[in-house]
This record gives structure tokens, sequence and C-alpha cells, in this order.
């Protein structure tokens, strides 16, 4: 996401007519804005089909609108649009919001095949002999293999997971090693709101790994019962660590597992 103010004078259009390659939310702050919203000329566009050297559509506008302090303007990506505050300063926020696509998708799929050796593999060159198409429709079955036998809809998912900013939120001395404990077993601890987490059993029952706030974490002699619990929202103590993993060691286990828990930012001191 990323946001934008702008503020205008009475009687000032803004941009020119033009669309944008991200959803739009306006949100008017101050004074009085109205708006003209036409249709898209270009479905879904990319960031790089851009509306600088293309004809804004012609016609009466789709929707057209003031808006009010308070009020909130939804303009989906490709949907051409201009404003022009009216008869006093106008204050507005406008949040764009880029969303993943199919040719993002692609881009990953891409960039997980350059990993395997075939696939960086030069084709034959061009020549009246040559096996070109061959090797293409080689290619093609060996994708078509990657696909089927590969969970790739959760590698994905699990990429775009790690993508995720960290959340805002400290535990200052905690999170620098610092007075982990401050009651012991009692100490209570407690997940960020809002944080998306992936819980990803490793090959063999042989742990879990951790994707949250652009952040992979392997952890081994834990269960699925336990992690899930860590990241209801909702806080827990020391003792109730001990509780869901009763085959472990407090001095041991537990306080080395939840120290890397904190300093990582993956979990914080209450």
């Amino acid at each position: 996401t990323q946001v934008n103010a702008y503020c205008s004078w009475p009687g000032r259009q803004g941009f020119s007519s033009h669309y944008d390659t991200h959803e739009v939310f306006i949100l008017q702050v101050d004074g009085t804005k109205k708006w003209q919203v036409f249709g898209d000329t270009v479905k879904y566009p990319l960031p790089e089909q851009k509306s600088s050297f293309l004809v804004p559509p012609e016609g009466e506008p789709d929707v057209s609108c003031i808006l009010n302090p308070g009020d909130v303007l939804y303009i989906p990506r490709g949907h051409w649009h201009y404003a022009m505050a009216l008869d006093e300063p106008s204050l507005h926020l406008t949040l764009g919001v880029h969303c993943q696509t199919g040719i993002d998708f692609l881009e990953w799929l891409v960039s997980e095949l350059t990993k395997q050796e075939e696939w960086r593999q030069s084709l034959p060159l061009r020549t009246a002999n040559a096996p070109v198409a061959a090797e293409v429709e080689g290619l093609i079955e060996k994708l078509s293999k990657y696909l089927h036998y590969n969970q790739i809809s959760d590698e994905y998912l699990n990429y775009l997971d790690s993508l995720g900013k960290p959340a805002a939120q400290y535990s200052l001395p905690e999170q620098a090693g610092f007075n982990l404990f401050p009651q012991g077993r009692a100490t209570r601890f407690t997940s960020a709101k809002f944080q998306r987490v992936t819980i990803a059993e490793l090959p063999e029952g042989s742990g879990y790994k951790i994707i949250t706030s652009g952040k992979e974490i392997v952890l081994r002699g834990v269960n699925r019962t336990m992690l899930e619990n860590l990241f209801k929202g909702e806080t827990f103590t020391g003792d109730e660590i001990l509780r869901w993993l009763p085959d472990c060691d407090w001095e041991l286990d537990i306080v080395p597992l939840l120290s890397r828990l904190v300093m990582e930012g993956i979990i914080f001191v209450d």
C-alpha cells in the first residue's frame, strides 16, 4: 500500500484525466472536491501499462460526486478519473493498494524454475535440422509434471506470506535479549495483532517452519497445537508453554525457545 496527501486550491483541477494501475481509495479530510470517474479502456492495467500516452474516454462520467470531510470513494484500477476542488481549499488522502496478479504468480514461478538446471540450459540453435520444437515440447511436458506433482499454490501462498512487513510492535529491552522473563515462568507473552502466520510442517515430521512478517523460522521439538496457541492473539505464560510441551524442560528447552521467538519479534513480552 501507499498513501499520498493532495492539497488543492478552490476551482483548481489536480491531475488531468488518468487511470491508476493500482486500486485507489480516496479519503476526504478537509474541504470539498468534485470527482468524475469514467469507465476503463484497459482492463486491469499492469504497472507498465500507464495512461500517460493514451486518450481518455469521452462522454458522461459513470460517477460524478462531491466528497465532504469523512467521505470515502473507491476507484478501481484502470478507471479514468479527475477531480476539482470547489469553493474552498481541499485536502484528501489517496490510499493506493497494489494487488498480486496472475503475472506476479508467473514471475514467481519463473524464479522457482531458475533453480532447476534443465530450465537454465540453452536451447538448440534455430537451424533446419535442429530439434528446437522437440526441446520446447519437452519443456512443456516437464512444466506440466512440475505443476501437477508439486503443491504450487501452497508454495506461492507461503511466498506471499513471507513478503509481509514486520508488525509495527516492539518489546524493549526484551527484544534486545535483556530481562526476557521478569516473572520467571509466570511471565506473560503475546503475539502481534493482525499478524498473518503460516505454520508448515517440515518433511518427515522433523519440525515446523513459521512464516510471518517477512521471516521464516524453523522450530524443532514442538507440536502444532502449541504453535497454534501461540498465535491465537491471546496472552500466555511460560507455565502454559510447559503444559503444551510436557516432554520439554524449562531451562533446557522452553527458555531458549521463547527467547528466540521474542528476539526475532515473533512474540512479545506482555
